[in-house]
């Protein structure tokens, strides 16, 4: 049985082709013999363009046509049936060009070619050449012809050894006979689309049931072979076994499904990041950790994610994922802090692996995970500080231990040494001067211990017994105290801060503090300069420093700077000094959590600045 292609190969060498012309600015037609022939008479060489088009009994298409010309100013086909001078009708086949003056049209051109004997057959042989195509019967996939109302009109061998029926069987049967009764529904609803004309075809996984009962899933395309009235003539149905494909698809579903539950259960983010285009694809859970939904995130790019980690861990977060590009390890993992959706920062532990690679040895997919790892790594931090506490106190404890030692010998030995000679002594006079120093000795062991008194108290004291104060009056509290000494010695003292500002802290240890620092510059004061003392406070986002700065002998910082704060260390020659003040100051400031540096230059002055952290109201 000829195709399509072979009666155009017959027909095509017999036609004539008609020439025409029509000038759209004068009116004027031009057109061949051919033409003339077609048409089955003269035609008007003036007649306009919509004139000409009446003789088509499908108008609106011909217009169509035209108006697609001036469109894409391209060439445009149509088949059209036209009425002749004569009253026949004809099929021609219409070639058209415009020719354009800018963006106007000023004339088509064409041709015109009667092609009503090759329609004619086509449209003949068109039903019986889809109905009994030679291919059908031998199609390696299951085919059939079906009615309109559902009945098998032709099946093929595929479908047959498919669902185990003979043809007989299927056409005492209709396909609504081997569907599934949850496929059923849908698989008519889109057969009734298809006849109605609302779809040219549709395509849906269905389940059949074979002769012996199980279940056959099938890929099925459906489209409909109409009449040349634009009737219903019969379905076309391709069938394709997915039975093995539908098995592992459910497999690969289930085990998806388990991998999504353990990393719910987990609370861990994933993502997918296609290296070449940046482009990233995550889970719910990975923006959540951070306070966001996935849209809120902006836009789908690993760059977006690598800014909302803190500035000070990007590079080595970049670094350790180079050091995994270069193939040196196989895991990419670091933990960074990375900013929450209200500001924050929170720590993350990001791990991946790439898992393919281009030929010239490139990462091109990698896939991992964020988790939230905030709560351990404060942990950490908090074992850490803890940790420092206890081996600064360890320190400190050792160093009490060490001064213990030291003078509490100094001072038993020197008084047993006393006693003995006292024992062994006969003159009165020289027992009365071995009781003096004896006494004296007392004396100084007392003051011994009231100093390591002192340094217990300080080291051994949580300090938390936090009041608010008012610094300035503070201030001028402990002025008020030292007033009497400040006349003496002549001192001018200025206060310069904010009246309000308010801390939270220890009373007794501000005003050791304040006492101690305050009485070290009426000390170490110059002989021959009056005595200058400033006190400023400045009051900062999260802390408040507070100045004591005067204009005292002050300190040779490269041979005293590392012993400034020592037990017993004293620098002038002062016999008043004993080297405890400056050692119980550094003390109580850091058991309340703050610093305390120091600026001096001997002959100049010195500054003591005093950070009060995190007690700012």
């Amino acid at each position: 049985m000829p195709t399509k292609l072979e009666l155009y190969q017959k027909v095509t060498p017999m036609a004539q082709l008609g020439i025409w012309e029509k000038n759209l600015i004068t009116g004027e037609l031009y057109c061949n013999s051919v033409m003339r022939e077609v048409y089955e008479g003269e035609l008007d060489f003036n007649i306009p363009l919509e004139k000409t088009i009446e003789y088509y009994t499908d108008q609106a298409a011909v217009r169509e046509l035209f108006s697609k010309v001036i469109l894409t100013k391209g060439i445009q086909t149509g088949n059209f049936q036209i009425i002749t001078l004569k009253g026949n009708l004809k099929w021609v086949k219409v070639r058209a060009q415009g020719t354009f003056e800018g963006e106007k049209c000023t004339s088509f051109y064409g041709t015109l070619e009667d092609v009503t004997e090759q329609v004619n057959l086509v449209n003949t042989l068109a039903e019986r050449e889809e109905r009994f195509h030679r291919a059908f019967d031998y199609a390696p996939i299951g085919m059939a012809i079906v009615s309109p109302t559902g009945g098998w009109i032709k099946i093929n061998n595929s479908l047959m050894q498919l669902l185990g029926y003979t043809e007989e069987e299927f056409l005492k049967h209709t396909f609504q006979d081997f569907t599934h009764p949850k496929d059923l529904d849908l698989d008519l609803q889109q057969m009734h689309q298809l006849l109605d004309g609302k779809i040219d075809s549709y395509s849906m996984e269905k389940r059949y049931f074979h002769k012996d009962s199980h279940v056959i899933w099938v890929q099925l395309n459906v489209s409909l072979v109409r009449s040349q009235a634009g009737g219903p003539l019969y379905f076309i149905s391709q069938i394709r076994d997915i039975t093995e494909r539908k098995k592992y698809t459910e497999e690969l579903l289930r085990e998806r499904q388990r991998l999504d539950n353990i990393i719910k259960s987990t609370h861990v983010g994933t993502w997918e990041w296609d290296i070449p285009t940046d482009a990233v694809v995550c889970n719910k859970r990975a923006a959540a950790i951070l306070g966001y939904t996935l849209d809120e995130i902006g836009p789908p790019f690993m760059k977006t994610w690598h800014e909302l980690i803190h500035p000070d861990d990007r590079e080595i977060n970049i670094a350790r994922l180079e050091y995994c590009f270069s193939r040196n390890i196989k895991f990419y993992a670091s933990e960074c802090r990375m900013r929450r959706k209200d500001g924050k920062y929170m720590w993350v532990e990001i791990r991946g692996k790439v898992i393919s690679w281009s030929a010239g040895n490139k990462p091109l997919l990698m896939l991992g995970t964020y988790a939230d790892i905030h709560d351990r790594k404060s942990m950490e931090q908090e074992l850490k500080r803890t940790l420092e506490i206890i081996s600064g106190q360890n320190g400190r404890l050792l160093n009490f231990a060490h001064i213990v030692s030291h003078n509490l010998r100094s001072h038993t030995g020197n008084m047993q040494m006393l006693l003995d000679m006292l024992i062994q002594e006969k003159d009165e006079a020289e027992k009365n001067s071995m009781m003096q120093m004896l006494i004296v000795n007392a004396t100084n062991l007392q003051q011994t211990l009231t100093h390591l008194n002192q340094v217990v108290d300080v080291q051994g004291s949580s300090g938390h017994n936090y009041k608010h104060i008012l610094l300035y009056q503070e201030v001028e509290r402990t002025l008020e105290t030292l007033s009497q000494l400040l006349k003496k010695a002549g001192a001018t003292v200025t206060v310069n801060m904010d009246k309000a500002i308010e801390i939270e802290y220890n009373p007794a240890y501000l005003e050791s503090i304040l006492l101690n620092l305050i009485t070290n510059s009426i000390k170490y004061r110059q002989p021959n300069r009056k005595l200058q003392v400033i006190i400023t406070a400045t009051r900062l986002s999260h802390s408040t420093i507070i100045e004591v700065k005067d204009n005292g002998l002050g300190i040779d910082m490269a041979q005293h700077g590392d012993k400034l704060f020592g037990m017993y260390k004293t620098f002038h020659g002062n016999e008043d000094a004993r080297g405890i003040g400056l050692f119980l100051v550094k003390n109580q400031v850091e058991a309340m959590g703050g610093t305390i540096t120091v600026e001096s230059e001997a002959g100049v002055g010195t500054a003591f600045k005093i950070e009060f952290a995190e007690n700012l109201w």
